[in-house]
């Protein structure tokens, strides 16, 4: 049984880090260290981590200044003793099976060094860890998924990624330069495209993540992560010159689309308005849809109207509950083009004895 490594990245995390680690250390799969990067934490992170580590072997902790996420992600990943790296931000929550299932998808490949990493879907959750919404649009695809990952970015936050160490390695780990310019927040998905350029990634299609969303976690600073967003994308751009025009494009619409939204739920309407002016110009279907969709929001509130189902916890919640929604017809069309330029991606970035086969596989590893 291969030794999975937990990096939890923690900066003054006291408000939700035991509540973290509960849900690392309840997984079913046993064969784990849970390493605790201490951000530089100037409230009582460092305290909940020491009485956690006295009750568990399996807890260590590392301290460090303040240096950003993404350092401490690669300090987890230069000191994890593990074959295996599962990263967990320290707000979020695992439902117990996630690492077991994770580990039987990627050992399925255990003979092809093609195969780096494995993800799951996620659902979102309020601070009491209270269903809010699932997080992904697309069913799950798999293999080399870099054109359909950049587009639709459905691994989806830093939460929910397993990886080999030695892939993690190879990409470099994570870049910390979006934090030093003041665009930190989307250090995963940069990460996940390195990684998606180089390798081949496999699904759990279930809901095994409960990514918390709350005003005050790095993810509420909508403005700031609009522009991390679309900085991560320029920057894929220029890095991946095969991806087609057409995909380059249709990322750059999601993420002006993304920022429209976040902008527009901070009130700050003429940048949300310059944000969906860019998106008309890159995407026009999807800056209808996108407008058809605020205002469906618009009118709910004003007719105050509410959902009658009752709150659920994320810890109760089926993880197959939702996996078999139907998936939107604009972004099914999308998904059988970009697998189709996904198959080519792969045969140009990796030699014949990596991509033999590719032709043979279904075109689009999703389920559809």
């Amino acid at each position: 049984m291969e030794l999975v490594s937990v990096v939890i990245p923690a900066f003054n995390a006291q408000r939700f880090l035991g509540r973290t680690l509960a849900s690392a250390l309840a997984q079913t799969y046993k064969n784990i260290e849970v390493l605790v990067i201490d951000d530089g934490s100037t409230d009582d992170t460092r305290s909940i981590i020491e009485e956690f580590a006295a009750s568990d072997e399996r807890v260590s902790s590392i301290r460090t200044q303040n240096r950003g996420v993404a350092l401490a992600r690669n300090l987890g990943i230069q000191n994890a003793r593990g074959s295996y790296i599962a990263f967990l931000d320290a707000d979020d929550l695992w439902h117990p099976t996630k690492i077991e299932r994770q580990v039987e998808a990627i050992d399925v490949h255990r003979s092809d060094a093609s195969w780096a990493g494995v993800y799951t879907f996620h659902r979102t959750i309020d601070e009491s860890d209270q269903f809010t919404g699932n997080g992904q649009t697309v069913r799950g695809c798999s293999g080399y998924i870099l054109a359909r990952n950049f587009v639709l970015k459905f691994i989806g936050n830093g939460s929910n990624l397993l990886v080999r160490r030695d892939a993690a390695l190879a990409v470099g780990g994570f870049d910390p330069s979006y934090a030093a310019e003041g665009i930190g927040g989307c250090e995963d998905l940069d990460f996940e495209l390195r990684l998606a350029a180089r390798y081949r990634i496999e699904a759990v299609r279930l809901f095994l993540v409960g990514y918390r969303v709350y005003k005050g976690n790095m993810s509420s600073d909508g403005s700031r992560m609009a522009r991390s967003m679309s900085e991560t994308i320029a920057r894929h751009a220029k890095l991946n010159h095969s991806i087609p025009l057409r995909a380059k494009r249709w990322a750059v619409a999601n993420a002006h689309r993304y920022a429209f939204q976040v902008l527009l739920r901070e009130r700050k309407i003429i940048p949300a308005l310059a944000a969906y002016g860019m998106l008309t110009l890159s995407d026009p279907v999807a800056s209808i849809l996108t407008a058809a969709e605020v205002l469906a929001a618009f009118r709910k509130r004003l007719t105050k109207a509410r959902s009658v189902a009752s709150s659920q916890a994320f810890m109760s919640m089926d993880p197959r509950a939702g996996a078999d929604n139907p998936v939107e017809a604009i972004v099914r069309t999308k998904l059988s083009r970009l697998a189709k330029d996904d198959l080519v991606l792969e045969q140009q970035a990796h030699s014949v004895a990596f991509t033999k086969g590719a032709r043979d596989r279904p075109e689009t590893n999703c389920v559809s």
